[in-house]
């Protein structure tokens, strides 16, 4: 899987981007068609937790899509991988159906 992170208005540390790419790459033992993943950190602009990951992970014909909110940038990224999660399941579950 190709895996980019982008950090808008900030460094992102090694240890941030490799905690982003150890959570996403986990997400390949529920299915194995992702071909490509794009991480993009940045900050919002409210109040207290301001920090945002947004992940989109390409599989075949469709791609599936997170973003979230959060007080860490960890967190935000913990919650974005549970959601694409349950959208890859959905996703398999539809596959085999159809």
């Amino acid at each position: 899987m190709d895996t980019r992170i982008t950090a808008r208005h900030f460094n992102a540390s090694t240890r941030l981007k490799e905690f982003a790419l150890t959570r996403v790459e986990k997400l390949e033992r529920f299915y194995d068609g992702i071909t490509d993943a794009r991480i993009i950190l940045g900050k919002h602009n409210g109040s207290g937790s301001n920090k945002t990951a947004e992940i989109t992970l390409n599989v075949q014909r469709q791609s599936l899509k997170a973003q979230d909110i959060a007080g860490s940038y960890e967190e935000a990224i913990d919650r974005c991988v549970q959601r694409l999660r349950r959208q890859i399941l959905r996703y398999k579950g539809k596959r085999k159906k159809g």
